[in-house]
């Protein structure tokens, strides 16, 4: 069994769900951090969703808005306590935002189960 560190990084296109994870086969992933960067002169609503092997939709972050010129870890908790979230094989992560120029960057532990 061996752990290898992966950064995902996606620009995001306006109402165009885009998935930024794919869970290999044989791997669990451990996200440590959802990184919204926007880059537009107005506010973006932000939707992130994840796929369980494929069936499914479970809302993670419901609609919401992240500031013109701001940038946000959505895992990075509530009382200063990280949050990590653990997809399995053939998970996936959606993040839709409602304009373009957004960034998506995703840090994950990804474990071989073999």
């Amino acid at each position: 069994m061996s752990n290898s560190y992966k950064r995902y990084a996606e620009t995001l296109i306006a109402a165009v769900p885009k998935t930024v994870v794919t869970v290999p086969a044989a791997t669990a992933a451990i996200l440590k951090s959802i990184w919204i960067a926007n880059n537009d002169a107005s506010s973006t609503n932000i939707t992130v969703t994840m796929t369980l092997a494929g069936v499914g939709t479970h809302y993670l972050v419901p609609t919401t808005a992240v500031a013109s010129k701001d940038r946000v870890d959505f895992l990075a908790g509530w009382d200063s306590n990280a949050l990590l979230l653990v997809l399995e094989e053939a998970d996936t992560l959606v993040i839709t935002s409602s304009l373009g120029n957004v960034y998506a960057t995703v840090s994950a532990l990804l474990v071989d189960r073999n």
